[in-house]
């Protein structure tokens, strides 16, 4: 009886072991003293909150995928709302990447968030008080409503690659008057209106768009902290560079690889960047150093063959060319055969005239 007893108890403490521990949750061994590393669980907003061992100095919470999966979960954190933030001690930073969540609330106090790679769909952001977000990073989010972005009035990077944004949101960055390094990479954009960007920026990457126009303003001087401009693989034919240099004077690096630039003012483009001392390609990652395929090194940047390729209007100006040559070659032939037939006739009118004598 005594050992039945036992039995029962050993077994109650160990399912509620159980039961506690998908509840209670603690840093993972080797996290930093000011980092805390915490496997993913099931979190759903109005169920069960969570509990968390997690040490007074710990400012960064980083979220990871369960070595194992003991209780057969999904471990999907659904939302990262305000009190799922208080529960971890309200930390200023937060990592929760390549997950399921939908939706983030962004708590005032937190200064750097990254979230990419999800598939968050809303952002609250409240109004009240002002959020205290330096960095957020957004990639990879590809049903983002980003319109309530324009509320982190303190941001001062912000990414949004591989969002399949067609369109920017009227007034996004209207009061992101601290923003300095926007990402807008990979995106859907066919056109893009540079005068909607912050003046404060010192970096803006728009490659890998769509964009056949890349309207950049009359407003002299506009961006006047503008160092970094990449567009590379876009479908940009021609490019206004001294609109260019007017608006952003201290720009440094301007990327134009991979657009299908008309080969006429290919040229005169790149002298124009030589001339002005502007980098129109970056060689800082190894992938920079390989241009990608159907693409040429002409003067350290990666153009596309079809730059160099002939089209009809080409072939038609040298067919023009050859006819012309023919044209010339003919006239003198021509020209050349009548002053040989004249020379001739002088000929031998001298020599009858000599013969006569």
């Amino acid at each position: 009886m005594e050992s039945v007893l036992r039995l029962q108890i050993l077994l109650a403490t160990a399912f509620g072991g159980i039961c506690g521990s998908t509840l209670n949750h603690r840093c993972l061994a080797g996290s930093e003293a000011f980092a805390c590393i915490l496997p993913m669980f099931d979190y759903q907003p109005g169920e069960d909150i969570p509990v968390f061992h997690i040490p007074e100095n710990v400012s960064v919470i980083r979220f990871v995928d369960p070595l194992y999966n003991v209780h057969e979960t999904d471990n999907v954190i659904q939302v990262y709302d305000l009190v799922l933030h208080r529960q971890l001690n309200s930390p200023r930073a937060i990592e929760l990447c390549d997950t399921y969540t939908t939706a983030v609330e962004i708590p005032p106090d937190l200064e750097y968030a990254e979230f990419s790679y999800d598939s968050i769909e809303l952002l609250h952001v409240p109004e009240h008080p002002p959020s205290a977000l330096r960095y957020l990073d957004l990639n990879g989010n590809y049903h983002l409503h980003p319109a309530n972005i324009s509320r982190l009035v303190n941001l001062e990077t912000l990414h949004l690659s591989s969002c399949s944004l067609e369109t920017l949101p009227a007034g996004l960055f209207r009061d992101l008057n601290r923003l300095a390094h926007l990402t807008l990479s990979s995106n859907n954009m066919h056109t893009v209106d540079l005068t909607v960007f912050p003046v404060s920026l010192t970096l803006l990457r728009l490659d890998g768009n769509w964009m056949t126009k890349f309207q950049l303003g009359s407003s002299v001087g506009r961006y006047p902290l503008l160092e970094d401009l990449n567009i590379e693989h876009n479908d940009l034919t021609e490019l206004d560079m001294h609109a260019l240099v007017a608006v952003a004077p201290k720009l440094r690096l301007f990327s134009i690889g991979g657009n299908p630039l008309k080969r006429a003012s290919l040229s005169g483009t790149l002298d124009t960047l030589d001339k002005l001392h502007i980098a129109y390609y970056n060689m800082e990652l190894p992938r920079d150093q390989v241009c990608d395929r159907g693409e040429r090194r002409y003067r350290g940047a990666c153009i596309p063959e079809s730059v160099f390729t002939l089209e009809w209007t080409d072939w038609l100006e040298l067919l023009f060319l050859f006819l012309g040559l023919v044209a010339l070659l003919i006239a003198v032939s021509y020209g050349g055969a009548i002053l040989w037939a004249r020379f001739q006739a002088r000929s031998s009118a001298t020599a009858s005239s000599d013969s006569s004598c």
